[in-house]
């Protein structure tokens, strides 16, 4: 099963950001939805990973 697995903290900044419930944020993190909200939240998830990872280098 895919999921994407992600910190709280950012799963409630992507919340803010694309205002819309935890669960919507969740769930398309689970790949439960596939709509295109939900894609660019996953979009958006692995851009806030990247810069977790680059800030993890520095």
């Amino acid at each position: 099963m895919k999921k994407i697995l992600l910190h709280p903290e950012l799963k409630h900044k992507i919340k803010d950001e694309f205002n819309c419930t935890l669960q919507t944020v969740t769930m398309s993190l689970d790949f439960v939805f596939n709509s295109e909200k939900a894609k660019k939240i996953r979009q958006r998830s692995a851009e806030l990973l990247k810069e977790q990872i680059e800030n993890c280098k520095q």
